[in-house]
């Protein structure tokens, strides 16, 4: 009888308990995530606004979901977004503790020198499984035309935010989405698969599940979601086509 060496005898015993894993290490393959795409003709750059709070739950972190918002914008193909501690640095310079109409919107993007700004409500929280989140957002951009040159604090006669802002902070265009994400709908399961496939770490315990039982992780979900809707409002205002999703601008325009 052959005898075998003491590595083919260790390689036949795993074999028989089924802990041999395929060569290449995961046997699940990697999925690449979804991608959204602005709708621009050039990079251009959004600032987010800590949320404010109408959810009748006061554990809200209103600055903290902005966070997660900015962190998606990141991720659109076309757009860049400023970190929030720029924003609020900027916020505390004028005075503001929140933006509350277009004057104090445009007065904002132009001391960040930001496109664009992202206002937003929480409408809906739920931290606990089946999680909920519900948000209103719109984004404000400034109009063709209008005057962006950097903001001098200096020449202000008053630094506030009700006192500034000027005629060019009627010139502005506006795109808004909402919705509420309810971890028990089977349509935002649904969505929520398709997000978190490219995103959950395969290593993980709990891998895409993460995203159902994470307020954070679903809050970011609700986020792209968003953000996807507003997108598509911005296509529908520049008259751009979306294809496949993704707004594509047909050439010469």
């Amino acid at each position: 009888m052959t005898s075998r060496s003491p590595f083919i005898a260790v390689v036949l015993a795993f074999a028989s308990l089924g802990l041999i894993l395929p060569l290449g290490g995961c046997a699940k393959g990697l999925s690449q995530p979804i991608i959204l795409k602005a709708p621009y003709d050039s990079e251009r750059v959004w600032a987010v606004v800590p949320f404010a709070n109408e959810s009748g739950v006061s554990a809200v972190d209103g600055a903290a979901v902005a966070d997660r918002f900015v962190s998606e914008i990141e991720q659109v193909e076309g757009l860049r977004c400023l970190p929030l501690n720029r924003t609020l640095a900027a916020m505390r310079s004028l005075g503001m503790t929140g933006v509350r109409d277009l004057t104090q919107a445009y007065t904002l993007m132009r001391t960040l020198q930001a496109d664009g700004l992202v206002l937003g409500t929480v409408t809906d929280w739920d931290p606990y499984k089946p999680l909920r989140f519900g948000a209103a957002i719109e984004v404000v951009s400034a109009a063709e035309g209008s005057d962006r040159r950097p903001l001098d604090l200096k020449e202000l006669t008053m630094p506030t935010a009700e006192s500034i802002g000027g005629q060019d902070s009627s010139r502005a265009a506006m795109s808004q989405a909402s919705r509420i994400f309810d971890g028990r709908s089977h349509e935002t399961l649904q969505e929520l698969e398709r997000y978190s496939m490219g995103r959950a770490a395969p290593d993980s315990g709990s891998g895409e599940r993460a995203y159902e039982i994470r307020i954070d992780l679903f809050t970011r979900f609700g986020a792209f979601v968003l953000l996807r809707d507003l997108l598509e409002q911005e296509a529908a205002r520049l008259g751009v086509p979306l294809v496949d999703g993704k707004a594509e601008r047909v050439p010469g325009q």
